[in-house]
């Protein structure tokens, strides 16, 4: 890694859960996603999908919490970075009205744009559930903002990232049908049409700056590579090729959705270039390991997940990209916010997420 970056991703990790003595870039943020982002939404439903359990949590002050990480995930670190608070889990009972004024994250391990993706594992709130708790928290937060929702609303940042499972826990996994019923070229599209339609969901409940992430190179994941049956330990190229296809889709949709809708910005966060750039030059990066996993067992420690009575054998987890079979670690994640807020995502203003929150 460039001494630069690495000193300033360094500082972000620190400053993670400081208290912070200036005001907030934005109102709030809200957060819909999958298990890259979950900071415990599924702990309390019947799903198989849940990482309320030690070794996971091991650098997060809070322990456990349900991040399938080794500490922040990317939106606690963007949340950092944009002046918030650690944006706080839906599904947490003991969540009131004025916790949600800096926003709430919705994501849910296990889940995608298609209701049926995850459903091998139990329950989840899949995209549309996601759109849905917001319409309900929303109805909260305006009990309580009453005539400046519509503003905070506006001026609040939208970040969504989904995408992953539906090819992970859906196209690609072997007891689905979905693969004998789409060509890759269709499911893609399927997925893009039913993304806009969300997006316009979204829009229509008064968002208008969205981040919008890109799914990474899912060939690179060691889930991926411990069971693929090529010899060598090397990203599948295959599940890359469908990635790519996906993106390139996405990136046309959200152009057309910042031409077709007023007053909207939707900004496209290539996070597969960004990815796979570290994952070929990590030791420029400060990494050691670019596709073993830390925590789990098997090739590539990918073919079995990270559980409590597996031996956590790597005592320095900044030497990994990946925590897990299918996650990164926290200082991967630090590393991707600073990408997501300080780089340049596209040429033209808005760059980056600070630029966003400006506007």
């Amino acid at each position: 890694m460039a001494p630069s970056l690495f000193i300033l991703t360094t500082l972000i990790s620190f400053a993670l859960f400081a208290t912070f003595a200036e005001e907030a870039q934005v109102p709030a943020m809200f957060v819909f996603g999958d298990s890259l982002f979950d900071p415990g939404n599924n702990n309390n439903l019947a799903t198989l999908a849940k990482a309320n359990y030690f070794p996971n949590g091991i650098d997060f002050p809070e322990g456990a919490t349900g991040r399938y990480c080794n500490g922040g995930t990317v939106v606690d670190y963007l949340s950092n970075l944009l002046g918030l608070q650690i944006i706080p889990p839906y599904n947490n009972p003991e969540i009131k009205a004025h916790d949600m004024l800096q926003g709430v994250n919705f994501a849910s391990a296990a889940s995608g744009i298609l209701d049926d993706t995850g459903r091998f594992y139990g329950e989840r709130f899949s995209m549309d559930s996601q759109i849905q708790n917001f319409g309900r928290i929303l109805e909260e937060l305006s009990s309580v903002l009453e005539n400046r929702t519509e503003d905070y609303i506006g001026r609040s940042l939208f970040f969504v990232s989904m995408g992953s499972n539906d090819y992970i826990n859906n196209f690609l996994l072997p007891i689905s049908k979905t693969a004998r019923l789409y060509a890759p070229e269709s499911y893609a599209e399927l997925l893009i049409h039913e993304y806009r339609r969300q997006l316009k969901e979204l829009y229509d409940l008064g968002g208008r700056k969205f981040l919008i992430g890109g799914v990474g190179p899912l060939g690179c994941i060691p889930n991926q590579i411990g069971n693929s049956p090529n010899a060598s330990d090397t990203c599948v190229e295959s599940t890359n090729i469908l990635v790519l296809q996906f993106n390139t889709n996405l990136k046309v949709m959200l152009d057309d959705l910042n031409r077709s809708l007023r007053g909207s910005y939707f900004l496209f966060w290539d996070v597969y270039s960004k990815s796979m750039e570290i994952i070929t030059d990590y030791l420029r990066y400060g990494f050691k390991y670019p596709l073993t996993a830390c925590c789990g067992a098997g090739r590539s420690k990918g073919q079995i997940i990270c559980l409590p009575v597996l031996p956590l054998e790597c005592q320095n987890r900044d030497d990994y990209i990946f925590w897990d079979p299918y996650h990164p670690t926290a200082r991967f994640n630090s590393i991707a916010a600073e990408v997501a807020y300080n780089g340049t995502l596209q040429p033209s203003f808005p760059r980056n997420a600070m630029q966003l929150a400006l506007l």
